[in-house]
This record gives C-alpha cells, structure tokens and sequence, in this order.
C-alpha cells in the first residue's frame, strides 16, 4: 500500500487565545501510528494573523487522513483546517 503527502493550512482558534508555538509543538508531536508529521511552519497571513503550515505523510488506506484530521482537530487552539494539497508518494 502506498502514502500519501498531505499539505495543511491550520488556522489558531479565533475564540481563544492561543500560541501559535505551542500549537506547533502540539501538532508535531501527533500520533505517528495515523501519519509522519514532516515539517511545521508559522506563515503569516493578513493583519498580523499567523497560520501553521504542516506537511505530513499519511498511509493511502481508507479513513487516515481524516482519521488523522480528526486527531489534528481535537488538539485544543485548532481552528479551522484546510487541505492545500495532497499527493500520492510511490
């Protein structure tokens, strides 16, 4: 079974105060047995607002990415999350 590379473009909860850098260490520290969390970045966005960039490598079964989505989103500060990207790896 192949993987797939995922791009995701999360936004810090907007109805509480949150740390982008703690956010970050959070999710870098995701479960690995869902995917491989291969780089975290702050980008800013507009107005001072900042947004994390993550890369993760994810197996191509069915339900993990959004397994893994799920586990990204009950991380407490995660707002909103989109998908800028994905791509099957051979």
């Amino acid at each position: 079974m192949g993987e797939v590379a995922v791009q995701y473009k999360i936004m810090p909860d907007p109805d509480i105060e949150v740390n982008v850098d703690d956010l970050m260490g959070l999710l870098q520290n995701l479960d690995e047995s869902l995917g491989k969390v291969h780089n975290v970045e702050k980008k800013p966005l507009a107005f001072g607002l900042m947004f994390i960039e993550l890369h993760a490598v994810i197996e191509d079964a069915e339900g993990l990415v959004d397994k893994f989505e799920a586990e990204m989103s009950s991380i407490e500060g995660v707002g909103e999350i989109e998908v800028l990207g994905m791509g099957r790896l051979l």
